[in-house]
């Protein structure tokens, strides 16, 4: 029997995006001619009519928040096609593992990397398997919170089948596991003031790249990103 989970998995992310496009497509219609009209009677508004100023100035305020919220949910949607080179692991994991550290600064958690061969290459977009590498470890350092004795490991390494895994685990909190089975759901987040988009791109470059991205959520949360 064929193992159809990964043509599924396409299928969901594509009627996701189609259904992205329509939405926000719809909202930026809408929303953008108010935002404008209320700029403009702000300008005309009688100064003297302090009221009616305020609330043209809160449903203009409004209009831009609510358009660059949409905006944020475009990126879904908007995936570049990838420009595959040939790079160097090693290196690749210690600067993705040193930007984490500045951007999520937590000197309770240890960061390591562990890459097998040395040399290991890899042969897709750098930049934007970096995007998905980056936001898994920011996931991971936020997970982790204030809980002593924080770590982190990107290990990689090659198979028998000569694919390079990437693997990112941590040992925060378990992913319980109703959480685990939408987590890749676009617009799906537990996190407060959350997009729930970082991982559903993440899935959708690594499908392009033509690999794959799995959670295996246990006593450890691993991310395991495989490229054929």
């Amino acid at each position: 029997m064929n193992d159809i989970n990964s043509e599924l998995n396409e299928k969901e992310i594509d009627s996701w995006i189609r259904l992205t496009r329509v939405l926000t497509h719809e909202i930026m219609n809408s929303v953008t001619p108010i935002t404008s009209l209320s700029e403009t009677l702000i300008q005309r508004a009688d100064t003297e009519n302090e009221e009616i100023r305020q609330g043209l100035q809160t449903i203009s305020h409004t209009g831009k928040g609510l358009l660059t919220f949409v905006d944020s949910y475009r990126k879904f949607t908007r995936i570049p096609t990838p420009q595959p080179s040939l790079f160097y692991v090693k290196g690749f994991a210690e600067r993705m593992t040193e930007l984490a550290r500045h951007q999520e600064p937590s000197s309770h958690i240890t960061i390591r990397t562990h890459v097998t061969p040395s040399d290991l290459l890899l042969y897709a977009d750098e930049n934007l398997i970096a995007q998905v590498v980056i936001n898994i470890l920011k996931n991971a350092i936020q997970a982790i919170g204030t809980q002593p004795g924080g770590e982190i490991l990107l290990n990689a390494y090659s198979n028998e089948q000569k694919e390079v895994i990437l693997e990112i685990t941590n040992n925060g909190p378990p992913i319980p596991e109703e959480i685990a089975h939408h987590i890749f759901v676009p617009f799906f987040t537990t996190k407060e003031g959350g997009s729930g988009i970082g991982l559903s791109v993440s899935r959708q470059i690594i499908r392009l790249s033509g690999g794959s991205i799995e959670l295996h959520s246990g006593r450890e949360t691993k991310f395991v990103l495989m490229f054929r």
